[in-house]
Order: structure tokens, then C-alpha cells, then sequence
């Protein structure tokens, strides 16, 4: 009877010791296989989620307000680090948004914007896919 408290302490310890080791090296091989685009994508969503996290958003249009905050940010800041927009991109999204526009009964203008604050914060796309960021070549 006296043996059950250890045997029971033991195995809490033994199961968070693996827990720990676990979860541990699962993080490391994450952060190794980042590249430098969702390095730097991360850093800026940081910054903007960090530049809008003062504003309300009770309202509708304060909603709008600070996601248009967020965007801005971000893409000042990717822009800073020598990342543009993807006119490849642009070239695509430009046909997306019309169709999008008709299906959901909404401005050309208003669907362009949706898929563009979407795709920008996609620092990860799938094979095949074109993704919103390219970097610059510096002189």
C-alpha cells in the first residue's frame, strides 16, 4: 500500500520527462525546416498584430479599420526586409477576384482586397501555388 504513492509519482514524472522531450524536439525540428520567407513573414505578423492590438473593434468598420492597420503594417514592414508583391501574383488574382466578385455579388475592388489580405499573410503555400511574397534583388 505504501509503494502505490511512489509507483504513481514515478510515472507522473516519468510521462512529463517524455512529454518534455518530446514537445522539445518536435519545436526544433520545426524551426529548421522555416524558410526565410516564413521567418521573416512571422516576425511581421508580429508587428502588425503588435501595431493594431491598441484599436477597438466593436464596431464593423472598426473591425475593417484594424485589419486595413494590420496590412499596412506588414507590408511595410516585409518591404523593409526587401520582399514585394508577386506580380505573377497579382496577374492570377486579378482573374479570382472577378469571378469572386460576380459569385458573391460584391465590388471587384472589395474582392481583390479579400484575396490579397489572405494570400499575404500565407508565407506557406502549397507546390504549385504562387505566393504573394518575392524578395528584391539589392543593387
Amino acid at each position: 500500500m505504501k509503494k502505490l504513492p511512489i509507483i504513481s509519482i514515478l510515472i507522473i514524472l516519468v510521462g512529463t520527462c517524455f512529454a518534455y522531450w518530446y514537445f522539445n524536439f518536435a519545436q526544433d525540428e520545426e524551426i529548421e525546416t522555416m524558410t526565410a520567407l516564413e521567418k521573416t513573414g512571422g516576425e511581421c505578423d508580429l508587428i502588425s498584430e503588435k501595431a493594431a492590438m491598441h484599436l477597438p473593434e466593436v464596431l464593423p468598420f472598426q473591425k475593417l479599420e484594424k485589419a486595413a492597420r494590420k496590412a499596412r503594417v506588414l507590408s511595410n514592414c516585409m518591404q523593409d526586409r526587401a520582399y514585394v508583391e508577386n506580380p505573377a501574383w497579382v496577374k492570377n488574382a486579378e482573374s479570382v477576384a472577378k469571378k469572386n466578385a460576380q459569385t458573391q455579388h460584391i465590388s471587384y475592388d472589395e474582392a481583390y482586397e479579400e484575396l490579397r489580405r489572405k494570400a499575404m499573410y500565407a508565407f506557406k503555400m502549397p507546390q504549385g501555388e504562387q505566393v504573394y511574397w518575392i524578395t528584391v534583388q539589392k543593387p
